[in-house]
C-alpha cells in the first residue's frame, strides 16, 4: 500500500540532490515558496494526516465512504491555498532538520498504512477540505498525490531560479 508514497518521496530527494541550502531556501518570487518551504509543507501535511488518522482509529464509529477523485490534486492549473497550520515558516531552514522531520513523518504514515488491516483503514475517515470525507486508505494514497503535485512545484522552482545539480 505504501510503494507509491516511497517512490514519490525518492523522486523528491533525487530532484533536490546536489542543491545547497542557499538554493533550497531561494524563492522564485517573494510571494512563492522556496523548495525548502515546499519540503516543510510536505512534512506538516504528512504529520497532520498521521495525527488525524490516529484520532480516527480511536473512534468506535465505522464509516463507508465513496472513492474520492483526489488524483485531481496533480492538476496544477487549480490551486488551493494551504491553511495557516500547513503554511511553512518564512525563515530559512536547514536541510538536515527538514529532512529529519520528513523522514519521521514518512515513517509515521507508513506505520499507519502497514500496521493496520486494510479493512480497518477503509472503515475510518476524516474530512478533506476539498474532497470531503475520505477513509484512511484514501488519505495514505492521497499523500503520494499531494507529494507528486509538489514535486512538480519543486521542478518549477528550480527552473524559475535556474538552479540544478552542482
Amino acid at each position: 500500500m505504501f510503494t507509491r508514497n516511497d517512490d514519490i518521496r525518492n523522486q523528491i530527494w533525487e530532484a533536490i540532490s546536489g542543491l545547497n541550502e542557499e538554493q533550497l531556501n531561494l524563492k522564485p518570487t517573494p510571494d512563492h515558496w522556496s523548495t525548502m518551504q515546499v519540503l516543510r509543507h510536505l512534512n506538516l501535511m504528512e504529520s497532520l494526516i498521521v495525527k488525524q488518522a490516529h484520532a480516527a482509529l480511536e473512534k468506535e464509529q465505522t464509516v463507508s465512504v465513496d472513492k474520492k477523485p483526489y488524483e485531481l490534486t496533480l492538476d496544477r492549473s487549480h490551486s488551493v491555498d494551504a491553511p495557516a497550520h500547513l503554511q511553512p515558516p518564512a525563515v530559512p531552514e536547514t536541510l538536515a532538520n527538514v529532512r529529519y522531520d520528513l523522514e519521521e513523518s514518512h515513517q509515521a504514515l507508513m506505520h499507519v498504512a502497514q500496521d493496520h488491516d486494510a479493512e480497518l483503514l477503509r472503515s475510518k475517515s476524516f474530512l478533506h477540505p476539498v474532497f470531503g470525507e475520505m477513509d484512511l486508505a484514501q488519505w495514505v494514497d492521497f499523500a503520494s498525490y499531494h507529494e507528486e503535485r509538489h514535486l512538480a512545484q519543486i521542478q518549477d522552482i528550480k527552473q524559475r531560479l535556474g538552479v540544478s545539480r552542482i
